[in-house]
């Protein structure tokens, strides 16, 4: 599973690489923090804290992604991690 979701992350980043107007580390973050669950966010942050090897905008937004533990999870509607409405 761990290389898939760092493959899933890289292929998230490749999208938002191409997004000019967007800060990609964070968007990255958005998405992950929108649509994968607790247990996918915390395998992705175990793997790049033990250095599996990631693109670097995935490395890059470690510090973006949010747990449904912390106090900012959900944050709407002024949330700029999130892209829920």
């Amino acid at each position: 599973m761990t290389d898939k979701l760092i493959r899933m992350a890289t292929q998230i980043a490749d999208f938002f690489r191409s997004q000019p107007d967007l800060v990609p580390e964070q968007a990255v973050a958005g998405h992950i923090n929108d649509f994968w669950t607790y247990r996918m966010r915390m395998d992705l942050l175990d793997q790049l804290r033990a250095g599996a090897a990631a693109d670097p905008i995935v490395q890059a937004s470690a510090p973006f992604i949010r747990l449904p533990h912390e106090a900012t999870e959900g944050v709407k509607p002024t949330d700029p991690l999130s892209h829920q409405e």
